[in-house]
């Protein structure tokens, strides 16, 4: 009989904890994914992938590409992080544009130790 009482409760208990832990992963892989972006290739040498006219349009796009990831990561951990802060307040300075590789290592540790 006291089963009954308690479902509901165990229910919405675990439904929470689900959901912290899952908005965790999400921050967790979005720091990571800015992380991957920050220090992807710019510069690919041309004797590396060959002399053809798709070769040197991948080259000539690289940067942009890169760039254009980056921008995408950024903007994917600063929603994870927005979406993490009713169960974890991330010590961090959301103000800047640009966070260096160690500051982004940092911030993946930190939200995997709050884990």
């Amino acid at each position: 009989m006291s089963g009954g009482f308690l479902a509901p409760w165990a229910k919405a208990r675990f439904d929470r904890r689900h959901e912290r832990h899952q908005a965790f992963d999400r921050a967790i892989t979005a720091v990571k994914a800015v992380l991957y972006a920050y220090t992807a290739p710019t510069n690919v040498d041309r004797s590396e992938i060959g002399d053809s006219t798709h070769a040197r349009e991948f080259v000539d796009q690289l940067l942009t590409r890169r760039m254009e990831r980056f921008f995408e990561a950024t903007y994917g951990m600063r929603q994870a992080i927005a979406e993490l802060e009713p169960y974890y307040k991330v010590v961090w300075d959301p103000d800047r544009f640009q966070l260096t590789e160690e500051e982004l290592t940092r911030l993946a540790d930190q939200i995997k130790k709050a884990r």
